[in-house]
């Protein structure tokens, strides 16, 4: 079976796992009928930022999508027992795991609660059952606890079947079949010495081999390099270079194979991937945070679940190049049956609070400014895009945008070379729109000149200039209008 690799510590939510500590059981001998198969694991990397995996077969053909948010921490694992590794993530925001059994965009097939602040997960197949399950180590205790069994839903993951000590708090976890019995095992790296420890039980044991591999800032992974038995070695990716360094046994010495795969500080992760539909590798130049927004609002608004809601929608979007996004078609017609619910919105000029028909969905006028800005930002073309009627003074002046269904709408057009990825999220009290890709360089400033107050109204006009890397240069100009209120 392969590893799965999680080379930074995790944040978890509060919610404690019980667990109850039994004496492990000695991995027994795998029956000639039932000899393990040896399969060649390959390599690949997530790009945490935008949560964009990138994924190679052992043909060479490759695949990229998207699964989870930004920050998210990726591994990988079989969990339908198909023999295809497939992604999984913890998410810190909430504290759950997220399995997905396809290497494909979508949503999570299985989700479950996890673990302690500070927890590690480790995924593996722990009893030799051809399934794995998700186990974690618990640095504040050194142990580790092994569960034989993914959690659900509504019940997280239980209790753990047993549990052991091994390894110091400041190591960092792995896990592999290092026997090639069929059974996974933890292994622990220091990340201060580089010295690697590796177990053949799953009970508290000195290590049954220890070595020196990599250096001081590298991520160890492991998995079955060539085929040729059916254990799994050491290796490690080295974020500064985006290189792994592979080795055919668990023993010091120089790497016996490298390539370089993603990009600086991205996460490597490992398996047998299936096949790959094929495609662009790991981008060269990877995509960067080209702008982002953020506006802010009172908590505990009813506005505030439309704000979340059309947030959520939005978050992950790709707009190819050449192509225009549209935030009416993207969500669609706001409505309750899709969790909308009735708001402040402006109609014919009037503010009406919530017992409008037209109201549902109010509030997503602002998702759309701070959306708008972040394209501002950015130096994508405007497409389209309308000021509300009444000034707003949480919003920009002159440089914000309603929405409505079928309009007003906010549409941009992706001007470069480079798809661009929404990615938005949300607090208590904002909203936040990232867009991710590659503007070529463009810098943007901007100016506002205008008289404009929420009580009288005015005329206000947007400068922007883009500064293209070529030396060219863009100037653009919005003048808008804002009405007197009409008592309501």
């Amino acid at each position: 079976m392969v590893v799965y690799v999680v080379g930074v510590r995790l944040s978890m939510a509060a919610l404690a796992l019980v667990m109850v500590a039994v004496p492990a059981v000695a991995s027994a001998e795998v029956p000639v009928d039932d000899a393990v198969v040896p399969v060649v694991d390959t390599t690949g990397v997530v790009d945490t930022t935008q949560g964009i995996w990138y994924l190679r077969d052992v043909a060479g053909s490759t695949t990229s999508f998207y699964y989870g948010n930004p920050a998210d921490a990726p591994f990988m694992g079989d969990w339908d027992c198909d023999g295809v590794d497939t992604p999984g993530l913890y998410r810190r925001s909430d504290g759950y795991v997220y399995l997905r059994n396809s290497n494909t965009q979508g949503i999570a097939d299985v989700s479950f609660y996890f673990g302690n602040p500070g927890d590690v997960p480790l995924a593996g197949d722990f009893n030799g059952d051809g399934c794995d399950t998700v186990s974690l180590y618990r640095p504040s205790q050194g142990l580790v606890y092994v569960i034989n069994r993914l959690g659900s839903r509504d019940t997280g993951l239980g209790r753990a079947d047993f549990s052991f000590a091994f390894g110091n708090p400041d190591d960092v976890p792995f896990v592999g079949d290092f026997d090639g019995d069929g059974v996974d095992t933890v292994g622990m790296r220091s990340p201060s010495s580089g010295r690697v420890a590796i177990s053949n039980s799953l009970a508290q044991a000195p290590p049954t081999t220890t070595f020196l591999f990599g250096n001081r800032t590298d991520i160890a992974v492991m998995g079955n390099w060539t085929g040729a038995d059916a254990i799994d070695t050491i290796g490690i990716y080295r974020p500064t270079d985006g290189t792994f360094y592979l080795r055919e046994t668990n023993t010091s010495g120089a790497a016996s194979s490298s390539h370089q795969y993603g990009g600086r500080d991205y996460v490597p992760i490992v398996g047998h991937f299936g096949d790959l539909p094929g495609g662009d590798d790991a981008p060269v130049n990877a995509p960067y945070l080209v702008s982002e927004f953020t506006t802010y609002h009172p908590a505990g608004q009813d506005r505030n679940i439309n704000i979340n809601l059309i947030a959520d929608m939005t978050d992950g979007a790709v707009i190819e190049p050449g192509e225009v996004f549209s935030l009416n078609d993207h969500v669609g017609e706001r409505t309750e049956a899709k969790g909308f619910v009735p708001a402040g919105a402006i109609i014919g000029g009037i503010v009406y609070c919530c017992d409008h028909p037209a109201n549902i969905g109010g509030g997503t006028s602002q998702f759309a400014t701070t959306l708008y800005n972040a394209v501002f930002f950015g130096g994508y073309e405007d497409v389209y895009h309308r000021p509300h009627s009444l000034y707003f003074s949480r919003y920009p002046v002159a440089r914000e945008a309603t929405l409505s269904f079928p309009g007003p709408d906010v549409q941009f057009r992706n001007n470069t070379a480079w798809p661009v990825t929404i990615r938005a999220g949300h607090t208590a009290t904002a909203v936040t729109v990232q867009l991710w890709g590659d503007n070529g360089g463009r810098q943007v400033t901007t100016t506002t000149v205008g008289d404009v107050s929420p009580s009288a109204g005015g005329t206000a006009t947007v400068y922007r200039t883009i500064v293209h890397a070529s030396g060219s240069i863009t100037n653009e100009t919005w003048t808008h209008t804002y009405r007197v209120p009409i008592p309501e």
